[in-house]
């Protein structure tokens, strides 16, 4: 056997050796690798889903919360279209002097479930034969139709006494001299009432969807 031979033998034996061996460490290598990876998942994976979970609830409340205000927005704009057309429906009951009367008169027995004696009744200018006439006859009025409430027996209505008042726009504002005691019936004051409450239920209907 010739030397070259011999050492080409010896050079591939070598080099299958040195392959099974690399093959083997990189077999080991690979399951290391793998087992490493797994670790590693198992330590990252509620980590990643807990990021996860905390910015998918994020952006759920982010749309909520456009959602929400948006729906306000068209609600309120709603809301203002209402209160321009009660606006215009009140000056035209104001006008119409009969009808008027009749809602100040529903005013003054409104009042007398708070109103005692001594009590000033502050309306608008034009308004004050009005509320004379009202104060001046519901009494007569008593005799035929009692009213329902038992301490309307208890009111002198002689006592009270009707101011003129430029700052009311319209109905009554009752101060009860002796207990300085007010009730704003002014109509504007008790739409601008009506409109906020209104205003107020749907903000507390939206917060009640946004919790479901």
């Amino acid at each position: 056997m010739e030397i070259r031979e011999l050492l080409g033998r010896e050079v591939r034996s070598k080099v299958l050796e040195i392959i099974s061996i690399a093959e083997g460490r990189a077999s080991e290598i690979l399951k290391s690798a793998e087992r490493k990876k797994e670790e590693i998942l198992q330590t990252y994976k509620p980590r990643a889903e807990e990021v996860f979970n905390r910015e998918y609830i994020s952006i759920i409340s982010r749309a909520q919360r456009e959602g929400s205000k948006k729906i306000l927005e068209v609600q309120r704009e709603i809301l203002n279209l209402a209160r321009e057309k009660a606006e215009k429906i009140l000056k035209e009951i104001v006008e119409d002097r009969e009808r008027y009367a009749d809602i100040m008169k529903n005013l003054v027995e409104e009042a007398l479930k708070y109103m005692k004696n001594n009590v000033e009744v502050r309306v608008n200018p034009r308004d004050k034969e009005i509320a004379e006439s009202v104060i001046r006859e519901l009494p007569s009025e008593w005799v035929i139709n009692p009213p329902k409430t038992l301490s309307v027996w208890d009111v002198d209505m002689g006592t009270w006494k009707v101011v003129e008042d430029e700052s009311v726009w319209g109905g009554m504002v009752f101060v009860d001299k002796g207990r300085n005691f007010i009730l704003n019936n002014d109509l504007k004051v008790r739409l601008e009432r009506a409109y906020n409450l209104m205003l107020e239920e749907f903000k507390g209907e939206l917060e009640v969807e946004n919790r479901v």
